[in-house]
């Protein structure tokens, strides 16, 4: 072989090692957005509310329209369209899911510029799952006794997959948590009359009481969660994870108690997640048009798949500034 040859055939290899790794970081790159994004995955709306169902309600309570009446709607099962949305591994993780569009009943209740109510109009959403009660380790559905689903509102528009809430205070001792569960599990099924979505009158419900306000502020929820799970509307909106025009959202932790040396004394949850804190699942939004959607947390391993596509393109880059 000539060394013009040599030179020929080590400038191809090279060339092809080079478009080799341009190709992995783009698939890398395709595979990870496409993991992430999956904007627009639909689910069926909830037309009637199940015991285990996380339910959306709000009121108005110092306005001038609606306040005698709680805005509900059921949003679907805590473990089927929720805490599964975020397990890894599942195929919908990290999806948008859409959970039905309110417009129409929200313009009912609360007239049509119930977007421009934003100092007095809150949202805040709960579910439970499980016995509320008992101190077996058996579980419902991959949930154990008293494991609770709340809100906390979003302070700001913050990033896809990541909290942007004050921490959920859970309370501590058996006679605590059997309490929250309870009062969640029989707010939530006392609005079980009302159209979905739809709204009833205050007193038919429990949703007020356990969901009082003071000076116009949420206050402690269900006797145990300080400032309440509630957050009011906002007069600007926001996009996150592909979801457009959002004047309200709503951070959802799911906290279960967990086994230890002295019994069921914690809400713990997952993943190394301290005692008393919530384990965040992704956020409800509620956008100017009435659409209802869940933004679920991306999986850690794409992630991990766009950091390494991430790596792959800059070693790429780098080794063409090197050959160049």
């Amino acid at each position: 072989m000539s060394a013009r040859e040599a030179v020929s055939t080590s400038t191809n290899k090279k060339t092809s090692m080079k478009l080799k790794k341009t190709k992995a970081a783009q698939h890398a790159l395709a595979i990870g957005s496409l993991a992430i994004s999956m904007a627009g995955a639909n689910a069926a709306v909830d037309t009637a509310y199940n015991a285990n169902d996380v339910l959306l309600f709000g009121q108005n309570p110092t306005g001038t329209t609606g306040t005698d009446q709680v805005f509900v709607f059921s949003l679907g099962s805590t473990f089927d369209v929720f805490r599964d949305a975020a397990t890894p591994g599942d195929a919908s993780f990290g999806t948008t899911i859409n959970l039905g569009n309110i417009n129409t009943q929200l313009t009912s209740t609360y007239g049509a510029d119930w977007t421009n109510l934003g100092s007095t109009v809150f949202f805040g959403a709960a579910g439970q799952n499980g016995s509320t009660s008992s101190l077996s380790s058996a579980t419902s559905n991959q949930d154990y006794a008293r494991t609770v689903y709340v809100t906390k509102p979003r302070t700001a528009a913050g990033t896809v997959g990541a909290s942007n809430s004050a921490s959920v205070a859970l309370p501590g001792g058996t006679a605590a948590q059997s309490n929250l569960a309870s009062n969640i599990s029989g707010s939530n099924n006392s609005a079980i009359a009302a159209g979905q979505p739809g709204d009833a009158q205050i007193g038919d419900t429990t949703i007020d009481e356990q969901n009082p306000f003071s000076n116009g502020n949420p206050a402690t929820a269900y006797g145990q969660l300080s400032q309440g799970v509630m957050g009011s509307i906002s007069s600007t909106t926001y996009s996150l994870g592909g979801v457009n025009d959002i004047v309200l959202g709503l951070d959802l932790y799911r906290a279960t108690p967990v086994l230890n040396a002295s019994g069921w004394q914690n809400i713990e949850g997952i993943s190394g997640v301290a005692a008393g804190q919530g384990y965040f699942l992704g956020t409800i939004t509620l956008s100017s048009n009435g659409d209802v959607n869940f933004i679920a947390v991306p999986e850690p391993s794409t992630a991990a798949l766009l950091a390494a596509g991430l790596v792959i393109t800059l070693y790429g880059k780098r080794r063409r500034n090197v050959v160049s």
